[in-house]
Order: C-alpha cells, then structure tokens, then sequence
C-alpha cells in the first residue's frame, strides 16, 4: 500500500513554529487532507496542527462568545454530515 510522507515545517509568523515533524499517511488520508486543504484554503500542516489540537487538547482551545449558526441544504450528504443526523422514521402508508 502506498504511503505519502507529509513534513510540517516552521514558518515566520507570531506563534513561531519550533519543531518540524514528518508523518506518514496512506493514500486516503492523504487525498482527504488535499480536497480539505483546497475546499478551505489551508495548507496541510495547518490542518494536521487543528486537528492534534482539537484531538488532545480540546479544551486549550481558545474560545470567545457568541453563537455558531449553521444551515444547509444537501441533495446527497457526504457519509460524515448523515451520521451526525439523527434517524427519522418515515410513516408507514
């Protein structure tokens, strides 16, 4: 099975990156990783950087008040957005 080799190096910035860090992926996680960083304009290291944030440490996160709203309308859901719905039973006709 192919592996992609990711490296998440520093860059210049006010939160200084100070360690770099290779990581192998399989072809899938790779590929999910380039369609999230197209779709949201990230590059890859900062997707990886989120989501060892959002894994082990949720609460370090910093959180400022307000409210998230989210609305949507989906001919055909990707399967990550249908498991978060709850299942409704249809009317028996």
């Amino acid at each position: 099975m192919p592996v992609y080799t990711c490296a998440c190096a520093g860059v210049h910035s006010p939160n200084a990156m100070s360690r770099r860090t290779h990581v192998t992926l399989t072809d899938r996680q790779h590929a999910f990783l380039v369609s999230e960083s197209q779709r949201t304009g990230l590059p890859l290291a900062e997707l990886v950087r989120r989501a060892v944030d959002s894994t082990y440490r949720p609460h370090a996160r910093p959180r400022i008040r307000g409210f998230e709203v989210n609305v949507g309308l989906w001919e055909r859901p990707d399967a990550a957005v249908a498991g978060r719905r709850p299942v409704r039973s249809r009317p028996e006709r």
